[in-house]
C-alpha cells in the first residue's frame, strides 16, 4: 500500500513544556496530528537525527517496545513493528547502504525497549501518542558522516517495502533547521542559518526534495542544521510514494528554526 500521510515536524521541548512559545508551530503539529488520526495509520515510520547513531551505517530498532519518561505528565509507550524494521534493513542492504540493526535491553519480552529521546518524544506526543488505536512504530536515525546520497537511497529503499507493504503506514521526518540563529545560543549567531532555512522552505513550497541531493556542505556546516539527513530519507521514500507538499508554518525558536510541512495524496 502506498505511503499513506508524510510530515516534517520538529523536535523542540517547548513544544510539550510551556504552551505559551512556539504557538504557530504547535497549531502547526496539531493540525498534523488530526489529519494523521483521522487517516488510522497502523505504523509511524520516524526518522530521528538523534536516538542511537552508530559510525559508518544508519541504525534501525528491532526492539520490541519504545518509551520515554519525558515528565510526571508525559509519558510514551509504543510497540514495535521490528518485522517492517528489519524488511526495510534488508532492502536497505540490498541497495548497498550500510544500516545497523540493534536492540537495547534484553533480548526479548517487557525488558526489550528503547529509550526515546526529545527528537522522537516530541513529534510523537502530537503525532500519535494519544491515538486510538496506538500505531506501531519504527525507529530510524541516520548517520551525518555518510554522502546525501546513501541517506537518499535509503530513503528509496523505505519507499519500496512500504509500497509493498499491506499495512497502513505513515513517515515522520523528526527535524530541526538551521541552529545558528542567536548570538547568545549554543553556536553563535551565523547568517547561514537563515539562508539554509529559506532554502529548504523553497524546496518543501515547490515539492524539489531531490535538490536536497545537492546541498552545499558549507552552507549546512555553518547553518548547522539536523534537518538535512532525515529530509534527505523522506525524499527518497517520496520518489516511490509521490505525494503533494505543503509547507504549514516556520519560526524560530530561540536559536534554531522549526518548521512543519505535510505531505499528502
Amino acid at each position: 500500500m502506498p505511503l499513506i500521510y508524510a510530515c516534517i515536524a520538529p523536535h523542540a521541548g517547548d513544544l510539550i513544556d510551556d504552551p505559551n512559545k512556539v504557538m504557530l508551530t504547535r497549531r502547526s503539529l496539531t493540525q498534523m496530528g488530526a489529519a494523521l488520526q483521522a487517516l488510522s495509520p497502523e505504523v509511524i515510520v520516524l526518522i530521528n537525527p538523534h536516538g542511537f547513531r552508530v559510525q559508518g551505517a544508519l541504525s534501525v530498532s528491532i526492539a520490541e517496545r519504545a518509551t520515554a519518561d519525558w515528565s510526571a505528565d508525559v509519558k510514551l509507550d509504543f510497540e514495535m513493528d521490528a518485522a517492517l524494521a528489519s524488511a526495510i534493513a534488508d532492502e536497505a542492504t540490498q541497495m548497498n547502504v550500510p544500516v545497523v540493526r540493534y536492540i537495547y535491553g534484553a533480548s526479548a519480552g517487557p525488558d526489550c525497549f528503547v529509550p526515546l529521546d526529545w527528537g522522537a518524544v516530541v513529534p510523537l506526543y502530537f503525532l500519535g501518542h494519544r491515538f486510538e488505536p496506538k500505531p506501531k512504530l519504527v525507529h530510524i536515525s541516520p548517520m551525518r558522516t555518510l554522502p546525501y546520497q546513501l541517506h537518499y537511497d535509503f530513503g528509496r529503499a523505505l519507499g519500496r517495502v512500504i509500497k509493498a507493504s499491506d499495512k497502513r503506514i505513515a513517515l515522520i521526518a523528526s527535524a530541526d533547521q538551521g541552529h545558528a540563529h542567536d548570538a547568545h545560543g549554543p553556536y553563535g549567531l551565523n547568517p547561514a542559518s537563515a539562508k539554509y532555512d529559506a532554502w529548504m522552505q523553497d524546496i518543501i513550497r515547490s515539492n524539489r526534495l531531490d535538490e536536497l541531493l545537492s546541498a552545499d556542505p558549507k552552507l549546512v556546516e555553518d547553518g548547522k542544521p539536523d534537518s538535512l539527513w532525515p529530509t534527505l530519507i523522506l525524499a527518497g521514500a517520496l520518489k516511490e510514494n509521490p505525494m503533494q507538499a505543503k509547507l504549514l508554518s516556520y519560526e524560530v525558536n530561540v536559536y534554531f528554526g522549526i518548521l512543519c510541512a505535510e505531505f499528502t495524496r
